[in-house]
């Protein structure tokens, strides 16, 4: 009976589609300026005031609302079947005016978009009107974008399921933003670390996991130096 448990298993797993590119991981964590780690440095107006502390890297565009400091990367983004999109970010937005000004987008590899502005107690979706979010002001927050097709996204703070949405289509592909990305307004941001990257579904994990655990449980036990 075992054995054609593990048969059945291997198989479930066998016909799950393979992903169309190797799954990746970026991951900046705040301990150095991000272009020194791969990253596009875009500016305008000459850019924030930039420090680094406690691992964290602090933009500061108080001084005009004319400056413009974000981070840009480009390289194939999208997830294969069984595959996954995860996008996340510890940040903390501080004396933002206007509205918005700090923010986050990735644009997938067929030009499907998501982003979002901050201000310092909510986080608003920019191509999709009235979809917002509410946290505390003041203190970091641990946000996370999860995609299975750059169509639809979950977006979860601290943890708790925030925000459902669709992606947009645009002209752009392929790239991830964040950083001080709006003219006309000023702000204070913090950000800890920013990572995003390709990982297997969930389900995914858990059928190899299933089918590696029936193969060790059928193995023949040895006895004396010889399977019994």
């Amino acid at each position: 009976m075992l054995r054609w448990l593990m048969f059945l298993t291997v198989l479930l797993y066998a016909t799950v589609p393979l992903a169309r590119g190797e799954p990746y991981w970026v991951a900046y964590e705040g301990d150095d300026f991000p272009e020194i780690e791969g990253w596009t440095r875009v500016v305008g107006g000459g850019g924030s005031a930039r420090s680094l502390e406690h691992g964290a890297l602090v933009l500061d565009s108080l001084e005009g609302d004319l400056l413009v400091d974000f981070y840009r990367m480009q390289r194939p983004i999208d997830p294969g079947p069984g595959e996954l999109f995860r996008m996340e970010w510890r940040a903390r937005f501080d004396m933002v005016a206007p509205r918005t000004d700090p923010g986050v987008g990735v644009f997938s590899d067929e030009s499907w978009v998501v982003g979002f502005e901050f201000s310092d107690f909510d986080m608003r979706s920019v191509f999709e009107p009235g979809v917002t979010a509410s946290f505390a002001p003041g203190v970091f927050h641990e946000f996370e974008l999860l995609s299975p097709d750059m169509r639809g996204y979950e977006v979860y703070i601290d943890g708790v399921l925030a925000l459902t949405g669709a992606f947009d289509h645009v002209l752009t592909k392929s790239e991830v933003r964040w950083g001080d990305g709006v003219q006309g307004a000023h702000s204070i941001s913090r950000w800890d670390y920013f990572r995003f990257g390709v990982v297997p579904e969930p389900g995914t994990a858990w059928l190899a996991l299933c089918a590696i655990s029936l193969v060790i449980c059928t193995r023949p036990v040895l006895q004396n130096g010889s399977a019994s």
